[in-house]
């Protein structure tokens, strides 16, 4: 691994850029991968979306905030993680706009998904609520009870959406198209296996260099770790979510696009146990700044709009988007606008 602290700018940013760059297409063959474990498993898009991609496609936050923890910047750490939530809900919108005709919230077709967003709402609630009330460390263990309640609810509602029943809920379903369907046949299931592992390896070592050089593009620039894991290493770390969605919703699989992004989304509230047990001094919701409760609260507001969204399911779009991603890219502008302005106003 080369030395980013030499590095001079334009260096780190090329390195970030094909980093990047390597996530976001690493992201579309996941997409692919996993609407073939779906099919063949049978458990159905939604809950592949949700568990397995979900999972995958936050590898590159397991690296950065990892990577983060262990040298002690807690705010980059954290941020990162609640930054991706925001930005991973922003390119949601960005997917309804490229494929326009109807909302993208208008066509999911499995309660599970809507489920997924109510459990993203109370993981991030948890999150908000220890930062105001103050974390509490459990004695010999070097974390919070926060940071564990949160894997708690992760684990809990995993389980949950598994075994969700969308009998109680039908709507109309909006079919794949043939060959889309008979795609990637041909795979093996052993290779299926090695290349979705292959896949998820590569996406783990490119979020590490993402961490290194971002780093690296803060200390040169002057820029605080925290506002650089809300903003750059957030847009960047999310790129496998927003690629997968791409891809999904290429393969006529809305329910596969957002479990995506909403099990990334729980995923990555849950990873703020990893940050406080790699974390050298303990509990981090102690260390944190403002605006990592801001960004939870945002992130949670985005994800209720979108909620709203699927169980209004009106198709009815403006300029190429659903009136729910309108809702969420002047939210999360606004929302930025001021967390950014509170910082530097500091």
């Amino acid at each position: 691994m080369p030395d980013f602290t030499a590095m001079s700018l334009p260096a780190l940013a090329a390195w970030f850029a094909a980093a990047a760059v390597a996530v976001y297409f690493l992201g579309k063959q996941l997409a692919r991968y996993a609407d073939l474990i779906a099919q063949r498993s049978g458990l159905g898009h939604a809950v592949i979306g949700v568990v397995m991609l979900g999972a995958i496609t936050s590898l590159p936050e397991i690296a950065t905030s990892g990577t983060a923890a262990l040298r002690g910047e807690s705010d980059m750490a954290v941020n990162n993680l609640l930054g991706s939530v925001a930005v991973q809900l922003v390119a949601l919108a960005l997917v309804d706009l490229v494929y326009g005709g109807r909302a993208v919230t208008s066509r999911v077709t499995s309660a599970s998904v809507m489920a997924n967003a109510q459990l993203a709402i109370i993981m991030l609630g948890i999150i908000a609520f220890g930062v105001v009330v103050g974390e509490f460390a459990i004695p010999f263990l070097g974390i919070g009870v926060f940071a564990l309640l949160t894997m708690l609810a992760y684990l809990f509602g995993a389980w949950l959406l598994s075994r969700c029943d969308d009998n109680g809920w039908r709507p109309g379903r909006f079919p794949a198209t043939d060959s889309e369907l008979s795609e990637g046949s041909e795979i093996s299931g052993l290779s299926l296996g090695l290349r979705t592992f292959a896949a998820g390896a590569a996406i783990m070592a490119a979020g590490t260099v993402l961490t290194l050089s971002a780093e690296g593009i803060a200390e040169t620039t002057g820029t605080g770790g925290g506002i650089v894991g809300l903003t750059l290493l957030a847009a960047a770390t999310s790129l496998p979510e927003f690629s997968t969605a791409l891809a999904a919703m290429r393969l006529g699989r809305a329910g596969l696009a957002i479990g995506d992004v909403l099990g990334g989304n729980m995923f990555d509230t849950s990873l703020i146990l990893l940050v406080d047990v790699l974390h050298p001094r303990g509990p981090v919701l102690t260390m944190v700044e403002p605006a990592s409760m801001a960004a939870a609260i945002l992130a949670l507001m985005l994800t209720a709009i979108y909620c709203t969204g699927m169980i209004a399911r009106r198709g009815i779009v403006v300029a190429r988007m659903g009136l729910d991603s309108w809702a969420v890219l002047v939210v999360y502008g606004l929302g930025m606008w001021a967390i950014l302005a509170g910082v530097f106003a500091r």
